[in-house]
């Protein structure tokens, strides 16, 4: 399925989010059948007229599934290849881990260390 235009526009904007900082990330399961998930990343806006970073949260909405996973001898705290998007059977798999490959398969997504696959994932600029 193609990624909407205005999720497009966004990924451009922030170049995948490639070398974005990882502020935060909160999961709440409180008074929801599924999950909702916020990242919050600090950005470069590839669309300022001179270098500016950014605030941008991420919110998935409907959590089906996803893998955050911290190894001990490294750190998650910058996106170094940017993000990948997949839409498969309604779901939004937002890949944090794609090594620079922005076009992935489910299996791949579902493969890498740190990947959310929700219903909905809006994108917020602060």
């Amino acid at each position: 399925m193609l990624i909407p235009s205005s999720t497009s526009d966004v990924l451009r904007r922030f170049d995948h989010f490639n070398d974005s900082l990882l502020g935060a990330i909160s999961v709440d399961y409180a008074e929801r059948a599924l999950p909702h998930i916020q990242i919050t990343l600090t950005c470069q806006d590839d669309d300022a007229d001179e270098p500016t970073w950014r605030s941008c949260r991420i919110d998935f909405h409907n959590v089906r599934e996803f893998k955050i996973e911290q190894r001990t001898n490294s750190t998650q705290s910058v996106i170094s290849f940017g993000i990948a998007i997949t839409i498969e059977s309604g779901i939004t798999f937002v890949d944090f881990d794609c090594l620079g490959d922005t076009e992935r398969t489910v299996e791949q997504v579902r493969s890498s260390e740190f990947y959310i696959g929700a219903e909905r994932v809006d994108f917020i600029v602060l």
